[in-house]
């Protein structure tokens, strides 16, 4: 069954997609009655579930049958699995051989053509109005090392998450760090520090992992304001993250940015982030604001019991609700 290396693999992210979480994949080794105690488990769900084929291996084909099949038995729809039942890993698309197509310069037939199901073709201005809106981002910094992102909106009122700044006492204990970045000559370039000021405004939200507080000295007069306003977002379009991955001087996440789901206030994509990008603003192909980035890892889903490698967002609608809720 799993005789090549490419069904294998098939089978680990299967399972690895069904069972992330270390309690997950424990339980069902003892539902499958393998000894935990040879297995090596991980937070990365594909190293949990390599060990657990390999010591399932070592056991015969019927163990790895018995896996396959308690899988199918808790996910019965599930097309990959059922594949791999069949004897055969799940089919993906490729490409054609690109030395078969005849191409030689400018003649001969054109096979230029746009990859996907919308263009990634952005004005060169695109360039300039994202330099325009990183500006208004900063790295959220705590007295007692925390590390975090945000954005000015109107009124001279930081965003960023809960989980960054959880009250006005944590808000109090901390400054915001603007133009934390390189320059284009590679120098660092010139820091503007501002402390928050809870007293003239601050206002948070659990549920939508967000806090809004004033900072003091008039910034947005300096740095700009990012508009905080609902904004239209649907699945496979393209999303940018102006960011402080892991605290580190302020970066812009270009690659692979599609988006997977919307709903129940909350967006999903595959744009990258690190630690310390918690309070980041999600942008669209205009730059507008869709989402405040929060969370990321093996996410479920709202609205299924399916678990995604993805990131995540806060959608603007939300956002302006705690804007307002104080």
């Amino acid at each position: 069954m799993l005789r090549d290396g490419r069904t294998r693999a098939a089978f680990r992210e299967a399972l690895a997609r069904k069972y992330p979480t270390v309690d997950e994949a424990r339980a069902f080794v003892d539902k499958v009655g393998l000894n935990a105690i040879r297995i090596s488990f991980s937070n990365r769900a594909d190293l949990t579930w390599f060990s657990i084929l390999e010591e399932a291996l070592k056991q015969g084909e019927q163990q790895i049958l018995a896996i396959l099949n308690l899988a199918l038995e808790e996910y019965p729809d599930d097309h990959g699995l059922r594949c791999l039942l069949n004897g055969s890993a799940p089919r993906y698309a490729e490409g054609p051989d690109i030395a078969s197509l005849g191409w030689r310069g400018r003649s001969g037939q054109p096979f230029e053509k746009l990859i996907g199901k919308q263009s990634s073709l952005v004005p060169v201005s695109f360039l300039d109005v994202g330099l325009s809106r990183a500006r208004a981002v900063a790295r959220v910094k705590g007295d007692d090392g925390t590390l975090g992102t945000g954005f000015l909106i109107a009124g001279d009122l930081l965003v960023t998450n809960h989980h960054v700044l959880c009250s006005r006492e944590a808000a109090a204990a901390t400054s915001i760090q603007f133009n934390y970045q390189r320059t284009a000559d590679g120098r660092d370039a010139q820091v503007e520090e501002l402390r928050l000021d809870p007293g003239a405004f601050f206002s948070t939200s659990i549920e939508d992992d967000c806090t809004i507080v004033k900072v003091a000295g008039n910034p947005s007069a300096r740095w700009g304001a990012i508009e905080l306003e609902p904004a239209m977002v649907q699945v496979d379009d393209r999303v940018n993250i102006i960011q402080h991955p892991g605290g580190e001087q302020k970066q812009l996440s270009f690659f692979h940015n599609l988006v997977m789901y919307v709903g129940e206030g909350r967006v999903q994509y595959l744009t990258d982030t690190l630690p310390g990008s918690s309070g980041s603003p999600v942008f669209d192909r205009d730059w507008k604001l869709v989402a405040l980035h929060h969370s990321g890892g093996w996410i479920a889903e709202p609205g299924s019991k399916e678990r995604f490698y993805r990131n995540e967002g806060i959608l603007a609608e939300r956002l302006m609700k705690v804007l307002h809720a104080r």
